[in-house]
């Protein structure tokens, strides 16, 4: 069986090391830009909270990086615990995981 691993983590240097390690050790995922609703409203009251071509031509930033890893069973725990370990239990690195099962999947993940 595979299993989704969705994390959140802050966007710092800590993190980019954390992720190439990640990548060094054999965890390939999608990431993308996050923010939270209250973020987006409490900072940006005025402007529609979605991604515009607009805002990735003038280099704006989000603050958060949404990583979402596909794996197999066998390599969850392992994934988790670098992740625990990288973020020093999401104290050194703000942010989340969780883990769902995935009813089916195709790909080349």
């Amino acid at each position: 069986m595979k299993y989704m691993l969705w994390t959140v983590f802050e966007d710092s240097q800590s993190t980019q090391e954390l992720l190439r390690s990640l990548l060094k050790d054999g965890y390939n995922g999608t990431m993308m830009g996050a923010s939270s609703v209250n973020h987006t409203y409490s900072h940006n009251a005025k402007k529609a909270p979605m991604f515009s071509l607009s805002d990735y031509a003038e280099g704006v930033k989000e603050p958060n990086l949404a990583v979402t890893f596909v794996v197999d069973e066998d390599k969850l725990e392992e994934l988790k615990t670098l992740i625990h370990k990288g973020t020093e239990g999401f104290k050194k690195i703000h942010g989340a995981m969780m883990v769902l099962p995935i009813a089916y999947y195709e790909g080349s993940f």
